[in-house]
């Protein structure tokens, strides 16, 4: 019997007040469900909602007033990189029920246990030391087959998980497109599933298409007919035959939406005209063909941004990253690193531009990234690190499991990793977390995870007051394999004195050394001890600089 349902009814038969939402993320998100499950709670806060990421269309649900509860990794704005959300920040001040203190690997390892039946699963993201690890759903044990204590967090099961995919058959039987991030854990775990496509087909045309990789029907309720229900993220399709055209992520859109989440009264007035008065129709007809024809084309042949900045002075930024560039060109040319993970943000062009100079001195390494994109090499004119053309010259596509909890976990071999940070103190802890005033900055991200694991890892942060402290207020990621921090001003690394950071170098002209000691010490406002050893780095060259602008030309992130 047909499961095909209209996305009112399919919404309205699976979602009940109380209940805890998931919209699995692959390399998407079903937002056609989320706008209509924000439609049909309108100012009715009566669910919670669980996510490895609560992106915009989480600030949207919170605008719309349908929530009462969240549970996340990752509270903010992705593109083009990460930044806070205020309608989320409120809601932890609102809420009675949420817990942003979760990562990438513990939430998706959670669905995984609910997944398979078991109460909870341990994990090596958590270590006392994070102020993460204290919530509810985590617990310190005996090992019952060691002598070390292990972390243990409670099993997931969502009541109701949506999953957005390029094709299914009207029995639900669902093709799902890599890269994976979550994987289709949720899905599995969820009580009840609901699956959103761009084209629903029958079975016997699904089965020309097998084998795929994807979700049987059998574990699916309903499957509703929603072409471009990912928008604006994009929908990646990589066979001809599945019949769907991919569409690449709607930046304009998502820009909107980055500056909206800043006015909670603005983002309400755009939840009344582009959520509240449509449906999934009318919200495709309001957005134009036009537009959606250019997101198709975008997929196909993107743009390819290009910029004269050879005179604009290097910024903060900018050296930054090519300080971070150096520093790993210089390990992996000296042999022992075979791959880069690269972070999100200023962390992930250092990453992009080490890979790039490597491999030009034939020296080779994987370029990486959290959500399953494997040995990528970034398109040059578009900083977005999770846009379609860096996962279609992907080796592999694989998620969160594989790429946090395996190659860059703690049996990782021969793995840098680069990182961003909120606040950074004295020892290298790092806060994503909280603010002074213990408001939301973001969360974790995966970056607890690599922290927590065997993996080296670089700090790419320039040096600004109140982001060097002598104490967090709060510790998301504590130190771990900790190679340097790469700096605007010079690298700090972990030094013998009861772990501080020490200043081993810094960028200065000859003879102006302890003067750049001097900015460091007052900008973070604690006396660094100097390396004995301190050397002296040139400043970044233009044609570093043209070399990391071309990633970014428009300098979105680089400024």
């Amino acid at each position: 019997m047909s499961k095909v349902l209209s996305l009112t009814e399919a919404v309205s038969r699976v979602v009940e007040p109380g209940n805890t939402l998931l919209f699995a993320f692959t390399h998407n998100r079903s937002h056609a469900a989320v706008y209509e499950v924000a439609r049909q709670f309108k100012d009715k806060p009566e669910l919670v909602v669980v996510a490895t990421g609560l992106l915009e269309y989480a600030s949207i649900l919170c605008a719309a007033g349908a929530i009462k509860g969240l549970e996340s990794a990752f509270a903010g704005n992705t593109y083009p990189s990460p930044s806070p959300s205020r309608v989320l920040a409120n809601k932890l001040e609102e809420l009675d029920h949420f817990d942003p203190d979760w990562t990438n690997l513990t939430m998706t390892l959670r669905l995984q246990a609910g997944a398979m039946g078991w109460p909870f699963i341990p994990t090596a993201s958590f270590t006392p030391a994070a102020d993460i690890s204290n919530g509810p759903g985590r617990k310190r044990i005996q090992n019952p087959f060691g002598e070390n204590d292990v972390t243990v967090i409670a099993a997931l099961n969502p009541d109701v998980a949506f999953l957005h995919v390029p094709v299914a058959d009207t029995n639900g039987n669902a093709i799902v497109e890599g890269p994976d991030a979550e994987g289709l854990w949720g899905a599995w775990a969820a009580r009840k599933v609901v699956v959103t496509a761009d084209r629903v087909i029958s079975p016997e045309e699904f089965r020309k298409l097998a084998p795929a990789a994807g979700l049987p029907g059998s574990r699916v309720d309903y499957v509703v007919e929603a072409p471009f229900g990912a928008h604006p993220q994009g929908q990646f399709v990589w066979r001809d035959e599945i019949g769907v055209a991919s569409y690449a992520e709607d930046y304009d859109f998502r820009k909107t939406l980055r500056k909206l989440t800043r006015d909670p009264d603005a983002l309400r007035e755009w939840v009344e005209e582009w959520i509240f008065g449509q449906d999934h129709q009318s919200y495709l007809d309001k957005l134009g063909a036009k537009c959606l024809q250019n997101l198709r084309d975008e997929a196909e042949n993107p743009t390819i941004v290009q910029r004269d900045n050879t005179e604009i002075e290097i910024s903060p930024e900018e050296t930054t990253a090519i300080v971070a560039k150096r520093l790993a060109v210089e390990a992996a040319t000296q042999g022992g690193l075979k791959t880069f993970f690269a972070g999100i943000g200023l962390s992930h062009l250092a990453a992009w531009a080490a890979e790039e100079e490597c491999r030009e001195a034939g020296v080779s390494v994987d370029l990486v990234a959290e959500t399953g994109m494997y040995g990528f090499r970034p398109l040059k004119g578009d900083p977005y690190l999770f846009n379609k053309p860096n996962a279609a010259n992907s080796l592999f596509h694989s998620g969160f499991m594989s790429m946090l909890g395996s190659l860059a976990g703690p049996t990782s071999r021969d793995v840098l990793a680069f990182l961003a940070a909120g606040q950074i103190d004295v020892f290298g802890n790092i806060n994503s977390s909280r603010n002074a005033n213990g408001g939301l900055i973001v969360g974790s991200g995966g970056a607890n995870d690599l922290v927590s694991s065997n993996t080296e890892y670089l700090i790419v942060m320039p040096i600004s007051k109140g982001r060097f402290v002598a104490k967090l207020p709060f510790i998301t990621s504590p130190v771990g394999n900790l190679r340097a921090i790469a700096t605007d001003l010079g690298i700090m690394r972990p030094g013998d004195k009861d772990g501080q950071l020490i200043i081993t170098d810094v960028v200065a002209e000859p003879g102006k050394e302890m003067h750049v000691v001097s900015q460091i010490r007052e900008i973070c406002g604690v006396q660094l001890e100097v390396s004995n050893n301190l050397s002296r780095i040139d400043r970044a060259s233009s044609e570093e600089a043209d070399a990391l602008r071309a990633f970014d030309p428009e300098r979105i992130i680089l400024t």
